[in-house]
């Protein structure tokens, strides 16, 4: 008859931890990266939130827990866990904080890019092979597009197959430069501009 063995969980000094928290350091490691605040803590264990405040200063001077700050208040994460992406804000935040540098970097690149090829359309495809190299993937350099067409720099369109859309197949979702940008830099009108 063969048992499986599960794998060790990492040593903790139990001696002295009530049943309360040992059953909130358990639901906190159960939650792995992602982490729990005393909220999830108290809802998911129907503990006290006195004792789960109580028992969460405990472990974090026992050193069993550590605690994660973001926007979305305190974490608490078991030591042998790295926080997730999500709960440090994802690709664009460093420490917590959104990495404006970066992301105005990359919309510049992105610009750039498009303005090089001058063709009056540009698809996503074309602008991520400018990042190869980089570590970003299809889905950041599609934040960062949409990023641009909310601040009005580009504009996202449709192919239809006919003229500046003729090498695309129709239905592909492309960008052009809108503005001053355009053109060479010739001022362009909105559809809307002449109307009073």
């Amino acid at each position: 008859m063969s048992t499986q063995r599960r794998p060790a969980a990492p040593r903790s000094s139990s001696t002295g931890m009530t049943e309360d928290t040992k059953k909130i350091l358990g639901f906190i490691r159960s939650k792995q990266g992602m982490g729990a605040t005393k909220y999830e803590i108290t809802a998911g264990t129907s503990i006290q939130q006195a004792l789960v405040t109580k028992a969460t200063i405990s472990l974090k001077k026992s050193k069993l827990i550590k605690e994660v700050s973001n926007k979305g208040g305190k974490h608490f994460l078991a030591v042998e866990f790295e926080p997730c992406k999500e709960l440090q804000g994802g690709h664009w935040y460093v420490d917590g904080a959104l990495d404006v540098s970066m992301i105005e970097g990359l919309k510049e690149v992105c610009v750039k890019r498009i303005e090089q090829l001058k063709n009056e359309v540009v698809t996503l495809d074309v602008i991520y092979l400018c990042f190869k190299k980089d570590t970003l993937t299809r889905e950041q350099i599609k934040e960062i597009l949409d990023n641009l067409v909310l601040d009005n720099v580009i504009m996202e369109v449709k192919s239809n197959g006919s003229s500046e859309h003729s090498a695309l197949r129709i239905g592909e979702v492309c960008y052009k430069l809108i503005g001053k940008k355009s053109r060479g830099g010739e001022a362009r009108d909105g559809a809307f501009a002449s109307i009073p």
